[in-house]
């Protein structure tokens, strides 16, 4: 409704009120109705206006944030589902020994723990965006090495350089998606990256099957489709700003301000915010100079590289790497069929994942990770049971895809989430990154010493041994801190009032889950 239309509604609203007190005067009539003729209508009109222009251009920004994450992560998941996909036939043409082949499939994820150590000092350098970008250079190089290459040795230096790209992105997308996004949509965002990382593995499988179906053994087509998506990140990635809490660190206050405001934050919030993370960033400092090693490698930094180590040391990058493998040992003769299995349990990744993100703001973050984690060790132990038993095919088929629904359905989304929240400003950066190294690092060995480990000990000796890491992990997830629904800043100041009134209690770091923030831990309790 206009000022317009308001006036002459709220006019004889007025003469209605001057008729029933006929004592009233017609003066006294007259400035009623004058002041029924109120400013603020036209106020909130023009208040209204703009607050629904903020609305539109708060969701056209997180559209372009989630299309970023999306297919920077997608990058990422598609090298993972190609290769599975091309290294049967790779294998045979560039005729691969058994060694070269885990050195091909696990390289990448030990170069990815140097690439996210490269990661944290540029984004912490040059900023969020920029690192991004860097990433996308990576991943454009290295897929065209490895897409042309005639030998080992050059198919090796383009999973070395498409590697760094994969650590670059580990580390820098989750914490600028943590610092750009509200507090009440970083659980979800941040669970994009992992779904599509998820999506990206599963188009990596779909690809491989089509390519295998039209233009058989063709794996240099295979690899080669992986320049599409970031290609499509660096055309949206100049479309989003940087991140307002880098901005700050580097006290740019000014541009810190313009950047919250775009993204949707009133005046008011605007300033909180900037307050608070001026306090968090003086509270750091001061810490800093009393000779506390906050920023160097603190508590929040241990528990992320806890998160990255439990997160793959269950074996599920066995599975994506070499889950034709496993299907051909356990009696699928046709590589067709292999290669569907794959689908399916590609399918079985993400579904669950998607499922898991419309819960990790209601639920929270422990509930969800320590049940993802308690069904990973139940049905890697069934898969152990099947092998031991020489089950079907279908039964391997089935138990394939509950290991990775389990795991989709909390540590897949939620573990560099959990790390993320659970830093300061000032070291999250880098301590994504030593998340990103333990976990990359420890995924590298899965990859390298899965197909050694099962001509020793055999698929059901594998599995068990999986098995065995996935119940140790419980003891680890029971603990883990929640976090749901606080902004960063709040979580900060709840971990070192903790801190500051019971030191006594900083020796261990599995004690850190309990430790954070006890009023969400009492809550779990209740």
């Amino acid at each position: 409704m206009t000022a317009n239309e308001s006036t002459p509604l709220k006019a004889s609203e007025g003469k209605r009120m001057v008729s029933h007190h006929e004592t009233s005067s017609l003066t006294a009539r007259g400035n009623q109705n004058r002041s029924a003729v109120s400013p603020g209508d036209a106020e909130d009109d023009e208040s209204r206006s703009t607050s629904e222009e903020t609305q539109g251009q708060n969701r056209r920004n997180m559209l372009i944030l989630v299309m970023v994450a999306g297919a920077t992560a997608a990058t990422l998941g598609y090298d993972v589902g190609i290769m599975a996909a091309a290294i049967q036939p790779l294998e045979q043409q560039l005729d691969l020994s058994g060694v070269q082949k885990e050195v091909a499939m696990g390289s990448l994820n030990f170069v990815a723990a140097f690439g996210g150590i490269l990661g944290g000092n540029i984004a912490d350098g040059y900023g969020r965006k920029r690192t991004i970008s860097v990433c996308c250079w990576l991943f454009i190089v290295g897929t065209f090495l490895m897409a042309f290459s005639i030998n080992y040795a050059s198919l090796l230096v383009g999973r070395i350089i498409t590697g760094l790209g994969v650590g670059v992105a580990f580390v820098t997308a989750p914490c600028y998606i943590t610092e750009v996004a509200p507090a009440d949509e970083r659980g979800r965002l941040n669970a994009v990256f992992d779904i599509s990382i998820n999506g990206g593995i599963l188009w990596g499988y779909i690809v491989g099957f089509f390519v295998q179906v039209i233009w058989p053994d063709n794996w240099r087509l295979m690899l080669g489709c992986g320049v599409t998506l970031p290609i499509i990140v660096l055309g949206f990635l100049s479309r989003l700003p940087e991140s307002p809490r880098w901005l700050m660190m580097k006290n740019k206050k000014s541009q810190t301000k313009a950047v919250l405001l775009r993204l949707g934050s009133s005046e008011m919030e605007t300033e909180k915010i900037m307050q608070d993370m001026e306090d968090e960033l003086e509270s750091t400092k001061e810490e800093a100079e009393h000779g506390e090693e906050i920023v160097r490698f603190g508590k929040g930094q241990r528990f992320a590289i806890q998160l990255g180590f439990w997160q793959q040391i269950t074996g599920t990058e066995a599975v994506l790497y070499y889950s034709a493998d496993y299907l051909k040992r356990a009696g699928m003769a046709s590589p067709l069929l292999r290669l569907g299995g794959n689908i399916m349990i590609g399918v079985c990744k993400l579904i669950p994942e998607c499922i898991a993100t419309g819960y990790i703001d209601s639920a929270g973050r422990r509930p969800l990770l320590f049940g993802s984690a308690l069904a990973l060790f139940l049905s890697t132990l069934g898969l152990s049971f099947a092998f031991w038993i020489h089950a079907s095919a279908g039964v391997v088929v089935f138990l394939l895809c509950a290991i990775m629904a389990s795991f989709s359905a909390g540590l897949g989304p939620f573990t560099f989430l959990s790390a993320s929240e659970n830093l300061d400003m000032s070291e999250r950066a880098m301590g994504l990154t030593y998340c990103t190294a333990a976990n990359r690092i420890t995924s590298g060995i899965v990859a390298m010493t899965a197909v050694s480990f099962t001509d020793v000990i055999d698929d059901s000796g594998l599995f068990g041994l999986y098995a065995f890491a996935g119940l140790c992990s419980l003891i680890f997830y029971w603990r883990v801190p929640e976090t749901a629904g606080q902004t960063l800043e709040e979580i900060t100041l709840a971990r070192k009032s903790d801190r500051s009134s019971s030191d006594s209690n900083r020796s261990g770091d599995v004690n850190f889950g309990t430790e954070l923030v006890p009023a969400a831990r009492q809550g779990l309790m209740a």
